[in-house]
C-alpha cells in the first residue's frame, strides 16, 4: 500500500513558506550522483530509450548508480510496449477464438496494458513525467540554469 496523506512539500517550498507548526522537517535519503551503465541484455528498442533519456536525466541531477535496475526495467518495459503496440497496429482489435465461440479481443491488449502500467510507474519514479518533475525538488547548489531546454 502505498503512502496515505497529501503528497509532502517539496524542501524549498518549505523553506520559503516557514514552518509555522514546528514540525521538524524530513530527513532526506540520498544516493551519490552518477550515470548507470545499461545491461547488455536490454534489446535494441530499450537501449534506444535509455539512449534518449539518461542524458536528460543526468542534466537534471536525478540520476545514482543505484538507479539502473529501475531504469532498466522501465526501458525494457518500454520496448515491451513497443512490440505490442506495433502488433495491434498490425492486427485486428479483436481475434477470433480456438474455439469459434466468436470474436474476442486480441490477446496482445493484455500485453500492452501490463507493459504501459510498468512504463508509466517507474517514469514518476525516474522523473520522467511532467508531473513527478513538478513535485520534485532540485539538488542542492543547482543555479536552475541546467535542465531548462530540456523539452525544446
Amino acid at each position: 500500500m502505498g503512502e496515505r496523506g497529501p503528497i509532502g512539500q517539496p524542501d524549498n517550498v518549505r523553506a520559503l513558506r516557514g514552518n509555522p507548526g514546528g514540525r521538524t522537517a524530513p530527513t532526506r535519503v540520498t544516493a551519490a550522483p552518477g550515470i548507470p551503465a545499461p545491461p547488455d541484455w536490454l534489446d535494441e528498442e530499450a537501449l534506444a530509450e535509455w539512449d534518449r533519456i539518461v542524458p536528460d536525466l543526468d542534466r537534471l541531477g536525478v540520476l545514482a548508480l543505484v538507479d539502473r535496475a529501475a531504469l532498466s526495467t522501465y526501458c525494457a518495459a518500454w520496448s515491451v510496449w513497443v512490440r505490442a503496440e506495433r502488433l495491434l497496429q498490425e492486427d485486428d482489435l479483436v481475434a477470433e477464438r480456438r474455439a469459434g465461440n466468436g470474436p474476442a479481443k486480441n490477446p496482445a491488449w493484455q500485453i500492452w496494458r501490463e507493459a504501459a502500467t510498468t512504463a508509466s510507474a517507474l517514469a514518476k519514479e525516474l522523473f520522467i513525467t511532467p508531473s513527478s518533475r513538478l513535485r520534485s525538488v532540485k539538488p542542492e547548489g543547482d543555479d536552475g540554469n541546467e535542465g531548462d531546454d530540456i523539452l525544446d
